[in-house]
């Protein structure tokens, strides 16, 4: 039997992807934050789209920098990811406070988070439809790379090591399971 949802976390019937964490600067701050709204659009040329409130550090950050970094957390960052989410990159230093090590991107000039599991360099796309009416940031991928022994063509939860952090609502998550059926 099924019962009715409200309409406002409707979205976490179909919300659980990986949870994602967008670098990017803003007047030579680096901006770490979670964005569990994400999705591939196009495959070919690669293009993501992350819904980012207009009014978080990191919306202003990848407007004014014109790229951003998607770094794709394991789930052992669970506890760092809820804290990052936690407070705003305007007044905080994310790296530091967390103890999280930057590294340079290949293509962008946004930094990447050394400890992900995946990275996705982007340049933004400027649709400002999409932008200024349903807060939707769009990315051109421009360089992509994942840990080789989870990662070949897909994820791979059924081998051993990492996986990766689903985000359910909330301050909750889960990681992905080892079983394939």
């Amino acid at each position: 039997m099924r019962k009715s949802v409200a309409l406002d976390i409707a979205y976490r019937l179909i919300g659980s992807g990986p949870v994602v964490l967008v670098s990017s600067l803003l007047d030579k701050k680096v901006g770490l934050t979670p964005i569990a709204w994400n999705m591939p659009v196009l495959d070919d040329p690669p293009i993501i789209a992350l819904e980012i409130w207009k009014g978080h550090f990191i919306y202003k950050a990848i407007l004014q920098t014109g790229d951003f970094v998607v770094n794709i957390p394991s789930s052992d960052m669970a506890e760092t990811v809820r804290k990052l989410g936690s407070v705003s990159g305007s007044k905080v230093d994310k790296f530091e406070k967390y103890g999280l090590i930057k590294e340079p991107a290949e293509k962008v000039r946004s930094p990447r988070l050394k400890s992900a599991i995946g990275i996705l360099e982007c340049r933004l796309r400027r649709d400002k439809h999409l932008l200024n009416k349903y807060n939707i940031v769009l990315g051109d991928v421009v360089y992509a790379e994942a840990e080789k022994n989870i990662f070949t063509n897909r994820w791979h939860p059924e081998k051993k090591g990492r996986r990766l952090l689903h985000h359910l609502g909330g301050k909750i998550f889960y990681s992905s399971a080892r079983k394939i059926i």
